[in-house]
């Protein structure tokens, strides 16, 4: 039964309601609701308010406030969204990204580089509705560009048939699936046929006029260094890396870019229209600076989730290419085998951002930008680190309408803050006073026991509460200042770790000198992670580096 919110000027048909009636209807009528309308004229499909945004497709301003529903700031306010802003390297395709799971809009670009500002919706139901289309031969040829062959798609009609024929061979008869079910099925088949070894050519490799593939003379040295690796020639090695067809008559593939090349290869063979879709994690892990943003997630399970998914990518380059494919009337994210792939997973960098969309790997020109950049190892440009990317801003926000169930936090077992120090006291160990001297850190240092070794401890900081209270003294009449450990800067000995919790300028000026503050974790619940022996205290003696 439907149930109806009150709205200023309107009723509305609550999300839960609007699924339920989605899902009941015929493929036929889910595939015509899938294509680009909106009904309401508020400049958001009917699809994304119905599963991304969780608006109200049949009224232009849901809550009835004067905004309309597709206002950049009003169309969150019934979800749950994370906001970041990103600074990446080229390729970057603006006009497909805005998408079912994320919204984008460029801030800046120069030559090099696109500034970003995108808005992430975790918790969409898109992947909840994919219908198939028994008659997607005939719907798709418009879409006739998405199929055709291409410098790395290199399809041919031999290769094409001999693909039909091994399929049908292994009870996938190519002529009689649906999309969904030749989709679902093949990209198993295809995944399992050309086993995955470790490749090095998908950034350096660009293609000449005629469509053959080759390796820039800036970069023949990498390549050099892989070949050696692997005892095989540069043209043996794009048969088994860069080229669909090579990687289908050989049985072999690469990384998760080859992987891609391999699969839009092989769909578009079979008539399905696909592309190839570049992705980022939500920040640069091996930043400190940026793995420390994510105090800024508010919500507690979220930020764990974030944390845990992020923290073996530390020492790592991380980016993920995979593909879209069109069925049931929408192009659909497929992950390896995986139709309808998320955004928010534990697998794929907790959470990702989409920059780059290309028909054919050729078009994305990598040599040019991550390919030089991975030769030259220029961690001291823009970005920093390895990777070829910089989050400059991250926060999450619940909506104001937002009815979702989010998820809950896992319990977490909770450390004893045993002492509190300056990060310039005298008491604490020589090597850390003159670590955070030199690097100007200042605020205080938590002892804390319990703590296991640097992987378990590292666990521990990616699900606890982080937020602290420096709370004065009952007459002192003075705010309370709120700060945050950084899980990125301790040091541990023995079980027992010695943490930063820096003061920020802003908060700086607001200490008083000669002022006792108590040290108190802002939950008092114990699964947030911290417990305190007795009342722990600080006094700041020394002027205050304001």
């Amino acid at each position: 039964m439907a149930r109806f919110i009150q709205c200023k000027n309107c009723y509305a048909l609550s999300f839960a309601a609007l699924l339920i009636a989605f899902l009941a209807t015929s493929p036929s009528t889910l595939i015509a609701q899938n294509r680009v309308v909106d009904t309401d004229n508020d400049g958001l499909s009917d699809f994304h308010e119905t599963f991304k945004h969780l608006t109200d497709p049949q009224n232009p301003d849901s809550d009835g406030d004067g905004t309309p529903d597709g206002d950049w700031l009003e169309r969150r306010e019934y979800q749950y969204t994370i906001r970041s802003v990103v600074q990446v390297l080229r390729p970057v395709t603006p006009e497909y990204l805005n998408d079912d799971y994320q919204d984008a809009r460029v801030l800046d670009e120069t030559e090099r580089y696109f500034e970003l500002e995108v808005i992430h919706y975790p918790f969409n139901k898109v992947s909840k509705t994919i219908p198939a289309n028994e008659n997607w031969r005939e719907d798709t040829k418009s879409l006739g560009m998405w199929t055709e062959p291409g410098p790395s798609n290199d399809w041919t009609p031999k290769m094409q048939q001999e693909l039909m024929t091994k399929l049908k061979a292994s009870g996938i008869d190519t002529d009689t699936l649906n999309d969904k079910q030749l989709v679902e099925q093949a990209s198993r088949w295809l995944c399992n046929h050309a086993k995955h070894e470790d490749g090095f050519t998908s950034f350096l490799t660009a293609w000449d006029e005629s469509g053959k593939p080759y390796v820039p003379d800036a970069l023949l040295d990498s390549a050099k260094r892989g070949m050696n690796q692997k005892n095989r020639e540069l043209k043996d090695q794009f048969e088994r890396e860069v080229s669909a067809a090579g990687m289908f008559k050989h049985q072999q593939r690469g990384s998760c870019t080859s992987s891609a090349i391999y699969l839009n290869g092989c769909f578009k063979a079979l008539g399905i229209p696909t592309r190839t879709v570049l992705c980022i994690p939500v920040i640069d892990a091996g930043d400190e600076r940026e793995m420390a943003m994510l105090n800024n997630i508010r919500q507690l399970a979220v930020r764990q989730h974030l944390r845990r998914s992020l923290e073996p990518l530390k020492n790592s380059w991380s980016s993920h290419t995979f593909n879209e494919v069109y069925v049931g009337g929408r192009w659909r994210r497929l992950n390896y085998h995986e139709l309808g792939q998320g955004i928010y997973d534990k697998n794929l960098y907790g959470l990702i951002t989409h920059v780059a969309t290309v028909n054919d790997w050729a078009d994305a020109k990598a040599h040019e930008t991550i390919g030089m950049r991975q030769k030259t190892n220029n961690a001291q440009d823009i970005f920093g680190g390895n990777n070829p990317y910089s989050t400059i801003s991250l926060r999450d926000q619940i909506g104001k309408h937002c009815e979702l169930n989010l998820p809950e936090p896992a319990p977490v077992k909770p450390h004893l803050v045993e002492k509190i120090y300056w990060t310039d006291d005298e008491a604490l160990p020589n090597s850390i006073r003159e670590n955070c001297k030199r690097r100007g850190r200042f605020g205080l240092i938590a002892v804390v026991s319990g703590c296991g070794d640097q992987r378990e401890f590292r666990s521990f900081l990616g699900q606890a509460d982080l937020r602290v209270h420096l709370a004065p003294s009952a007459n002192a009449d003075k705010p309370t200042i709120n700060i945050t450990f950084d899980p990125g800067c301790f040091w541990l000995s023995n079980d027992t770790a010695y943490i930063y919790v820096p003061i920020a300028a802003e908060n700086r000026r607001e200490l008083v000198k000669d002022i006792k503050y108590s040290f108190q974790p802002q939950s008092d619940k114990l699964e947030t992670g911290w417990k305190l022996e007795d009342e722990l205290g600080v006094t700041r003696k020394k002027d205050i580096d304001r």
